[in-house]
């Protein structure tokens, strides 16, 4: 059968169009085999990858310095595999939010010129701008990509300032539904200023340090003052230099030496020394008046619940944007993690 001109277009047309409908739907949605040829040296290249944002790599070097940084902040010395997945999934955090912050969202402000005049005050810090650069490159920053990193810092924080705008406030209602629910938790425990003038028996008799002891309590009976007799003979290194203050002590159970009958009815009396034993040697106490335990009033505390409750509003916020952005990428298949 022969085929005519606008047949023979036809199947033509049919042909290409199945052909690169296969290719689109390969490349775009089912990353099949096309996708995989076009991509193999992506997958060589982000081999030591163990996490791909929007098709940039997240590279094991990268994870092990923001492992270290992140043990050094909280204090511990070792890694602990544990938390391996927690620092990766921080780190597709950091790089989702620096690719939306520069890519995603053009209305965002410059913020440049705020981030030179932060650079310009932190420079005056060093001994001269020499010494300036150096602190900068000890870092692995020249002045300029220093400023452009405090740049994006500040767009990154604009962006989540607005994602989290809505749940920025908080009305008197929610204010007074929340003292409600924790009043009993701003209970206030009784207080009292205390002073002591200290005498170690570690290692020594302890009936001749307490003779120590009752000689300066007579000093003091007979009108010599408390703070000057705490700095020359007190043996408390913190507390001596300052006259003996050990601050306002409260009684919530926390006080390093419970023996010492500071609250209840058998508190020693306010304004008189006195002579008692702990644990760790002699001690002669000036106490000042106990300030009863007392709870806080809904005026006295509103404005400290409201900016409370807006921070927890607000990291809650920041989580729920992460979390959609992140399951977005997942979805797309742009996030990746190859390290569980």
């Amino acid at each position: 059968m022969k085929l005519t001109p606008l047949k023979l277009y036809a199947i033509k047309l049919a042909f290409f169009t199945t052909v690169l409908g296969y290719m689109a739907l390969d490349l775009l949605v089912f990353e099949g085999p096309l996708h995989g040829f076009l991509h193999r040296g992506d997958r060589i290249h982000n081999a030591e990858a163990v996490a791909e944002v929007y098709g940039e790599p997240i590279t094991v070097g990268q994870l092990a310095r923001f492992t270290t940084e992140q043990n050094m902040l909280a204090g511990r010395e070792k890694d602990d595999p544990a938390r391996r997945a927690g620092m990766v999934l921080a780190l597709v955090r950091d790089n989702l939010l620096r690719l939306r912050t520069r890519y995603n969202d053009t209305k965002l402000p410059d913020c440049k010129k705020a981030a030179e005049e932060i650079v310009k005050q932190l420079a005056t810090r060093a001994e001269n701008e020499q010494a300036f650069t150096a602190q900068l490159a000890s870092q692995g920053y020249t002045r300029r990509s220093f400023t452009d990193k405090i740049t994006a810092r500040m767009r990154q924080q604009i962006l989540l300032e607005r994602a989290v705008k809505e749940v920025s406030e908080t009305d008197n209602a929610a204010i007074a539904a929340h003292y409600r629910q924790i009043r009993d938790e701003l209970k206030i425990p009784a207080s009292r200023p205390l002073r002591h003038i200290f005498l170690a028996t570690d290692g020594q008799d302890s009936a001749a340090v307490k003779g120590r002891a009752e000689l300066l309590l007579k000093r003091l009976e007979a009108g010599e003052d408390f703070g000057t007799l705490a700095r020359e003979a007190s043996e408390d290194e913190r507390s001596a230099p300052n006259g003996g203050n050990l601050d306002i002590i409260h009684d919530n159970g926390t006080f390093p030496l419970p023996e010492l009958m500071l609250f209840g009815d058998a508190a020693i009396p306010a304004g008189e020394p006195v002579l008692a034993q702990s644990r760790w040697g002699w001690h002669i106490l000036l106490a000042g008046p106990i300030t009863p335990a007392y709870t806080p009033s809904l005026d006295e505390c509103r404005e400290s619940l409201r900016t409370a409750i807006i921070s927890a509003q607000r990291e809650l916020g920041v989580n729920a944007w992460f979390k959609g952005a992140i399951k977005e990428g997942f979805k797309q298949k742009r996030i990746i993690i190859h390290a569980k």
